[in-house]
């Protein structure tokens, strides 16, 4: 990302010590990403190398955000409130930060270092919704919820670590398989942070398994099929020869890794393909529909609200 970028987002202002020559110059090299895996449920991360020191200026919604820091050292101020936030390498522990309206914030970086960090961000809606629907007392939760900035940091296990590292390497892809598995690492996350606050056990994940390399190796190959060939929905039998197992053993290991059906997984590839290309005015309503499988637009809809949460025309370019 070069100055220029950075000055021009908007809802943010920059401020730098440093007298840069042009906006075209370099403010950070590496990968940074953010999306909105559900309505109201987003990751915000980067791995990056600052070349510069630098202040940025905006605003913290409302909800609750979950923060990790593996690299860099930086001081963070949110609603006059300050978080300095450091990483040596390795995940320590994470912080638990609820507010119950929006604030100023504000990030201080001293200068050139690298930086690795994860935020999962939900809004009460989507706590409300799917965040807290295996929670027996909501009543501690919400006490948890409504203590603004009172920011709780809690010491990362094996499992913590575990999904912290899979939502670092597969964050930035553009959707599919990886972002089922980021999606499920980010509401295990939520449920690890409240569990943590609230001296409650964390709900198990249906899906959750250790997964051999074999395994693993195999889920990449099938993973890598389904992704060239979604469009034409590509068989049961088909996935499985191309990654060296039965049908029924493919079957088995997709819903411990994923918690969904081969062909399941396949109709929300498609749809998400679908997605996209609306979000990006690529295709109409009725092209989104065939693409996705359907031969109608009003099962798509239908099929598309269930999935996302809104309509079709909701995301669609004018």
């Amino acid at each position: 990302m070069r100055v220029g970028d950075m000055v021009r987002r908007p809802g943010l202002t920059f401020e730098s010590p440093e007298d840069f020559a042009s906006l075209d110059a370099p403010l950070f090299r590496g990968r940074f990403w953010h999306r909105e895996l559900r309505r109201g449920l987003v990751v915000h991360a980067s791995d990056v190398f600052e070349d510069a020191g630098f202040t940025a200026l905006s605003s913290q919604h409302e909800g609750l955000s979950c923060i990790f820091f593996l690299d860099g050292d930086v001081d963070v101020e949110i609603g006059g409130r300050g978080f300095h936030f450091t990483g040596e390498g390795r995940l320590r522990e994470g912080l638990l930060l609820p507010s119950v309206r929006a604030e100023s914030f504000r990030r201080h970086s001293p200068g050139r270092q690298r930086i690795r960090h994860l935020v999962v961000s939900a809004t009460p809606e989507w706590l409300d919704r799917d965040g807290l629907a295996s929670v027996d007392d909501r009543s501690v939760v919400n006490a948890a919820l409504g203590a603004h900035l009172e920011g709780r940091r809690w010491r990362a296990g094996r499992r913590l670590t575990d999904l912290v590292d899979r939502m670092m390497r597969l964050g930035g892809s553009p959707g599919g398989l990886d972002q089922l598995l980021v999606e499920s690492a980010a509401v295990e996350i939520v449920a690890e942070a409240l569990a943590s606050a609230t001296g409650q056990d964390a709900p198990a994940p249906e899906a959750r398994r250790d997964l051999s390399p074999r395994d693993r190796a195999r889920l990449r190959r099938a993973a890598d099929f389904i992704r060239a060939d979604a469009s034409a929905r590509p068989s049961v039998e088909a996935i499985a020869r191309e990654a060296g197992m039965s049908p029924s053993s493919l079957q088995r290991l997709f819903r411990a890794a994923y918690g969904v059906s081969v062909l399941e997984l396949i109709r929300r590839v498609r749809l998400e393909r679908a997605r996209d290309a609306l979000a990006a005015g690529e295709c109409t309503i009725q092209e989104a529909a065939f693409m996705a499988g359907y031969s109608g637009s009003a099962n798509f809809a239908t099929a598309f609200k269930r999935h996302f949460r809104e309509l079709p025309s909701q995301v669609a370019k004018p």
